[in-house]
């Protein structure tokens, strides 16, 4: 028996066996296990710190949609009823161009003070708001701001230029973009204040109401672009832009009389 055990090295494999036992019951295993309790302890960490995250993110948000409620939605809410009642206003005005009427005396005496009511809450409530929310605010803010001009003047060019369908088509609710307006700033209050569920971003708003972020009319038809050039936010452009506006009535309404 003792010479097979030498034979086959045996007491070396046995040295070797209980060796490798030692170590790794003394040492390796202790370095594994106190590696294994550094990962878990890390990974403890690494979840407690995102939850905590998570919940200040949703602290946050709570506080803010609270500000949402308790300051930004009663001025909301006046900027809308501005907004409307100049928008009611409007059409009176585009009638009276269809129909060659004057403006009554205290027309524009309610239109400044719509714009001061306006402004006030603008004011107030910009600082809470998204850039492409404010811009669009701000730029029916130019509408409110824009005096009442004569309507029988505009009815007499638009005839000149474009005969009696093309002072029908300014006028006409299909062309209507201040209505445009209108419905994009209701899909953005939904949004901001999360009444409803809008995978939109503000600038696609915008887009699917056909403006820019800069709030202008993406690819206005020739009465779009006299309406808003002409009568919506006519003290904020130049004459080369009127100008523009009438040369597309002229180019227009020239085609559909031929």
């Amino acid at each position: 028996m003792i010479e097979v055990i030498e034979y086959l090295n045996l007491g070396e494999w046995a040295v070797m066996v209980l060796s490798i036992v030692v170590l790794w019951r003394w040492v390796v295993k202790s370095l594994v296990e106190k590696w294994f309790q550094n990962k878990l302890d890390l990974q403890k960490q690494e979840v407690v710190s995102t939850l905590q995250i998570q919940k200040d993110i949703a602290i946050r948000n709570a506080e803010f949609q609270k500000v949402k409620l308790e300051r930004v939605l009663p001025l909301l809410e006046d900027i809308n009823s501005v907004i409307s009642e100049h928008k009611l206003m409007n059409n009176s005005y585009v009638s009276w161009i269809a129909n060659k009427a004057g403006i009554p005396e205290d027309f524009e005496r309610k239109r400044v003070s719509l714009d001061g009511r306006l402004l006030k809450s603008l004011y107030s409530a910009e600082i809470y708001l998204p850039i492409q929310f404010r811009a669009l605010i701000r730029q029916i803010r130019k509408i409110v701001s824009c005096s009442w001009k004569d309507p029988l003047p505009i009815y007499y060019l638009l005839f000149e230029k474009g005969a009696f369908i093309c002072v029908m088509d300014v006028c006409n609710d299909s062309n209507d973009l201040y209505s445009d307006l209108l419905n994009c700033f209701y899909d953005m209050c939904n949004k901001y204040l999360g009444i409803s569920k809008c995978e939109e971003s503000y600038s696609e708003i915008l887009n699917r109401h056909r403006f820019s972020n800069d709030i202008n009319p993406i690819d206005p038809n020739p009465a779009q672009s006299f309406l808003w050039k002409f009568i919506l936010v006519h003290e904020y452009v130049n004459g080369d832009e009127r100008l523009e506006a009438i040369r597309g009535i002229e180019r227009a309404y020239k085609v559909s009389e031929e």
